[in-house]
């Protein structure tokens, strides 16, 4: 299955699962393809037939993209370099999830997937508090969980800590203890613990005035929009002046009102208040503000 197949695929799923998406993000650099939501539910995805292919780069702005509009990263695939990749598993490149397109069906069903690839093979998430809980009621001491498994007391410790176990391991706790201690993986929980170090260099004098008066300023190098910004609890998908910058405007648009956030451009100068729904804001309106609050309103009221 090439890519374009791929990605039709994923969003017919999608919208059949009743995801809104928007508009496919074919403007370079894009270090994802689109977005799609239902209700509170959010995924900022990319297509890739060969899950080898996606860079730690683009994967740490995914990670940085999707926890800024409060979504999760996932990276729809086929294959790596030396195998397809399996059914109901879930594989992990840079902490962004990959799966295939019928473990994306089945999740859009309810049925999330419990297996994840790693090095070293296949191993399943397990509920610590429910093993602890069940081993202290039924006075089994660490050792001997241990004796039964075939690990040490420590690795008994990390279980219980919500440390991975491989299938093996997890059967055999399952069938002492009588009990289903196996979770399903959740996207949002993993994608909530990866910490990711986006360079946030500043070099842009506009991106400069807004900081300085207290904005929160996350730029972006490989997604389809120039930078993430919260202003007074407000966040903006942002776009800067550019030479194909109606294009950009209309993706912009697209991405913000599938996101439900909020979009606007800072430009030099222009005389246009609004593109493609997009409110303009130039520098030298920003220059007369003296607070955020005056810069919401001034967006709020172009769109």
């Amino acid at each position: 299955m090439k890519k374009e197949e791929l990605l039709n695929t994923t969003r017919i799923l999608l919208e059949k699962a009743g995801f809104y998406c928007s508009e496919v993000c074919r403007v370079r650099p894009s270090g994802f393809d689109f977005i799609a939501r239902k209700d509170n539910q959010l995924f900022v995805i990319k297509i890739l037939n060969n899950i080898d292919a996606l860079a730690s780069e683009v994967a740490n702005e995914m990670i940085a993209v999707a926890k800024f509009l409060e979504g999760i990263p996932i990276v729809i695939g086929n294959k790596t370099c030396s195998s397809l990749l399996e059914d109901g598993v879930v594989y992990f490149r840079y902490g962004v999830p990959i799966i295939t397109p019928p473990t994306l069906e089945e999740y859009l069903r309810g049925m999330s997937p419990f297996i994840c690839a790693a090095p070293g093979g296949f191993y399943v998430n397990i509920d610590g508090d429910l093993l602890k809980k069940i081993r202290d009621e039924r006075g089994i001491s660490v050792g001997q969980l241990a004796r039964v498994v075939g690990v040490s007391r420590r690795t008994i410790r990390l279980y219980e800590q919500g440390e991975r176990a491989s299938i093996e391991m997890a059967e055999r706790m399952t069938e002492f203890l009588e009990a289903d201690i196996i979770k399903p993986i959740d996207f949002w929980e993993e994608t909530k613990k990866e910490k990711v170090e986006i360079e946030r260099k500043i070099d842009d004098e506009i991106f400069r005035i807004l900081e300085e008066m207290g904005a929160f300023i996350l730029p972006t190098q490989r997604s389809p929009f120039n930078a993430m910004t919260e202003i007074i609890n407000e966040k903006f998908i942002v776009g800067m002046k550019e030479r194909r910058i109606i294009e950009k405007a209309r993706i912009i648009s697209n991405l913000a009102r599938v996101a439900e956030k909020e979009s606007v451009i800072f430009m030099d100068k222009s005389f246009r208040k609004n593109i493609e729904g997009v409110p303009i804001v130039i520098k030298e309106e920003l220059l007369r503000m003296k607070e955020l609050e005056e810069i919401v309103s001034l967006i709020l009221e172009r769109k």
